[in-house]
């Protein structure tokens, strides 16, 4: 019997020395992460409420215009607005900031939600492109702060958000939504451009 509460007391604290070392790791991160990050662009509910971007004209070029090909660019910060735009909220869950780091191929998209009065830490997502002419997207991990999910965890979100990336490309392209036929799409350092083909 001894031998058993000893066997568990070493559990226990080595599970609260875990969450222990995650929660500062996550504190340490989040304190450094808006000073040295150039690649980082961020919205709040603030920015987005006051500032609107408008994008319709650019939209509205693509879609009309006689060129054989033609091009379509956002910057970071007009992508948040969109995708803080298409994000549906509910009566618990509000997204209070969005921030999106990026390279050339790999975007991070963070969100920082709030549950009712509790805030939750940042929420992050890889956006991915291959380094080929195409229009396929995928997510290829999720972080809480910068601590990875490891992939057995994530694996039916990532599943639901790659479909779901899937499928509006499917129908973007297949119903000429805008259009034209997307051809390519690529996830640059400062902005996403894309690519369409009468």
């Amino acid at each position: 019997m001894k031998i058993f509460r000893t066997i568990l007391l070493v559990i226990i604290i080595a599970i609260l020395l875990f969450i222990g070392y995650l929660t500062v790791r996550y504190i340490s991160w989040e304190k450094d992460f808006f000073n040295n990050n150039e690649n980082l662009t961020c919205i709040n509910d603030e920015n987005y409420e006051k500032e609107k971007v408008n994008i319709l004209e650019r939209v509205e070029n693509f879609v009309m215009s006689d060129s054989k090909t033609e091009l379509m660019t956002f910057s970071r910060r007009e992508l948040l607005f969109i995708l803080r735009d298409a994000l549906k909220e509910s009566e618990d869950v509000k997204i209070e900031d969005m921030c999106l780091l990026s390279d050339r191929g790999v975007w991070r998209i963070y969100v920082h939600p709030k549950l009712r009065s509790l805030q939750l830490p940042w929420i992050a997502m890889d956006i991915v492109k291959d380094d080929r002419e195409t229009v396929e997207l995928y997510s290829s991990s999720v972080y809480v702060g910068d601590i990875k999910i490891p992939a057995y965890i994530k694996k039916k979100f990532s599943e639901e958000v790659n479909r779901g990336i899937s499928d509006a490309l499917i129908l973007m392209i297949e119903n000429k939504f805008l259009g034209k036929t997307i051809q390519n799409i690529d996830l640059l350092k400062d902005s996403i451009m894309i690519k369409g083909v009468l």
